[in-house]
């Protein structure tokens, strides 16, 4: 709700601070006092345009200041939350300050808690605070993409909505896996075909592990072939005998014939032979180890180049896939296991159609039910607001809630001349018509122009759909043009009624109004100093009798005021 209104150097007014009541607010005053200014500074909190000759004084600002009140039990309060947030504007205890200062020059600054922000961000917060019906732009109901919500909102079918809701969220995200699928296709035959050539190429390769070592140290023998031989020649030739070099071998058995004779003629030589023994032996295996090995060192020459390709392929392979045939092996498991799911993605694909052609009938289902729901509240809330523009003195008004289907190419087909678009809400386009005027057809909400008949028309709509219009506040100008007598009663009356549910400010003329409101601001105008000047004022007790006594008018001041009494008596009643 609106809690303040703090106005300085705005048109004729000065300095004024407004405090208003949750219920029902009038502002009343002579013709020409200054009502429509403050009409028009809330319009400013609302991001409608300001005129840089707005400021009383030239060479001061014009500020327009508000403080609302927030529910924070209300989903409309988390929206508006969630509004903030996405424009970083800070919020605490439920509280919303909204500055508008409009400079001399033309030049405006928007603040939101304080916090400097753009006529975008106070247009879309102010239709989430204010309605202002009468002669201003903004106006909920003059939006087309409002009725839907609140026709939903108003109606008694909100299961159906929240299935069609779930299944059109499901059928959306399955369309979007199936998407990713298709168009990822021509990728995924490239990494498909690529994966597979690895998977052969390894394969074909035939690795074993520790392959490659054995085949570098296979190739470092035969590369040294020429000097291991030398070296198995040389020390051959000092084992056996050679150019003149003694043999080893037969000094290793002279030694031992010594040795032997020791043993016979002293026992205590005995260790000394079998320490010498086992040595001996050794030797000679290793001298026969070693032309052995020496024999083995002969190798066909195709060895090489059989070694020598195949180290290339392994060496290849490992610039490739890893840096060892443990991480080529495991790099080819691994291209295998994706390969495997690659192919499988065709199954996958196969699943999540059935399931979309599912959803798909799901969606169309749900969507032709809560057309008809649609359909049918429609009418019934149309007749309803009919009966209460009959009772606002529009006898003649036509008022129609029309419910369509969207329709365009990529719809559904679900029976109907053309293919039907569905969306996150369903698949109608809800518009409120009307005509005044006998004989003529009923138009769209938004292009009747007349402040009178539209405040009279929006009175109508709120009283109908109450909650369900979730903007907190309503300022009602020129709701009273044309209008008097039992007409007037009934304006009051639902007025009245209207804020019962709403915070209601209206600008009157009407005593039969002005009576039932529980807060009566009186704008005045004075010359003072040369210069007009607007002030504000709330009147109470015997003020309040006589505003509704001057209202009356009449040529008997005295059975005005009596009749005033009479009709603020009447409206504490009811």
């Amino acid at each position: 709700m609106l809690v303040s209104l703090h106005v300085r150097n705005f048109v004729l007014i000065e300095d004024c601070r407004i405090e208003f009541h949750p219920g029902l607010n009038v502002l009343t005053g002579e013709t020409g006092a200054g009502k429509s200014i403050l009409a028009g500074a809330l319009s400013l909190l609302v991001g409608e345009r300001g005129s840089p000759e707005s400021a009383r004084n030239p060479d001061h600002d014009a500020v327009i200041e508000a403080e609302f009140a927030l529910d924070p039990a209300s989903p409309h309060t988390r929206e508006i939350h969630a509004l903030l947030e996405a424009a970083g504007i800070p919020w605490e205890d439920e509280v919303l300050l909204v500055k508008r200062i409009l400079a001399p020059g033309g030049r405006s600054r928007i603040f939101i808690n304080n916090t400097s922000c753009l006529v975008k961000n106070l247009k879309e917060l102010g239709e989430r605070l204010m309605d202002l019906h009468g002669q201003h732009e903004h106006q909920s109901l003059l939006h087309k993409s409002s009725y839907r919500p609140l026709l939903d909102r108003f109606g008694g079918y909100q299961n159906i909505l929240d299935a069609y809701r779930a299944a059109y969220a499901e059928w959306q995200d399955i369309r979007r896996r199936l998407q990713i699928l298709e168009t990822n296709e021509r990728e995924r035959r490239r990494r498909e075909d690529m994966l597979r050539y690895q998977v052969e190429e390894i394969e074909k390769a035939g690795l074993a592990e520790g392959e490659d070592e054995k085949i570098a140290e296979r190739l470092q023998v035969i590369q040294h072939a020429g000097r291991l031989s030398e070296w198995c020649a040389e020390a051959i030739r000092w084992l056996t005998g050679g150019d003149e070099s003694p043999a080893l071998l037969d000094t290793l058995d002279r030694v031992e014939s010594l040795l032997v004779n020791l043993e016979s003629m002293d026992r205590h030589a005995a260790p000394i032979l079998e320490m010498w023994q086992p040595a001996a032996i050794t030797l000679r295996e290793a001298a026969r180890e070693l032309q052995t090995y020496a024999l083995s060192l002969e190798f066909d020459p195709g060895e090489l180049d059989e070694l020598q390709q195949r180290h290339f392929q392994i060496k290849t392979l490992k610039n490739k896939y890893g840096a060892t045939v443990r991480e080529i092996l495991q790099y080819g498991e691994t291209c295998r296991a994706e390969l495997v799911r690659m192919e499988n993605l065709d199954e996958e694909r196969e699943a999540l159609q059935k399931q979309e052609d599912a959803l798909r009938g799901e969606v169309a289902r749900w969507g032709r039910e809560l057309h008809a729901k649609r359909s049918q509240h429609a009418q019934t809330t149309a007749l309803r607001i009919r009966e209460e523009l009959q009772s606002l003195g529009m006898e003649q008004a036509e008022f129609e809630i029309q419910t369509a289907y969207r329709f365009g190419p990529g719809g559904l087909d679900i029976g109907e001349a053309q293919p039907v678009i569905f969306g996150p809400d369903g698949s109608d386009e809800v518009d409120f018509l009307i005509s005044t005027i006998p004989g003529r057809p009923p138009r769209p909400l938004r292009e009747v122009a007349s402040g009178g008949e539209i405040s009279r028309i929006m009175l109508a709509i709120k009283c109908v759909f109450g909650k369900a219009d979730a903007v907190p506040f309503m300022l009602f100008d020129e709701i009273d043009v044309g209008v008097g007598g039992r007409t007037a009663d009934a304006v009051g009356e639902r007025l009245a009624r209207l804020a019962r549910e709403k915070q209601v400010l209206c600008i009157t003329h009407l005593p039969q109004i002005a009576s039932r409101a529980q807060r009566n601001l009186r704008v005045d105008k004075k010359e003072v100093n040369g210069r007009l000047l607007s002030t504000v004022e709330v009147l109470k007790g015997k003020e309040r009798e006589a505003e509704l006594a001057r209202m009356l008018g009449g040529e008997d001041p005295a059975a005005s005021k009596k009749f005033a009494r009479e009709l603020l008596k009447g409206a504490k009643r009811n």
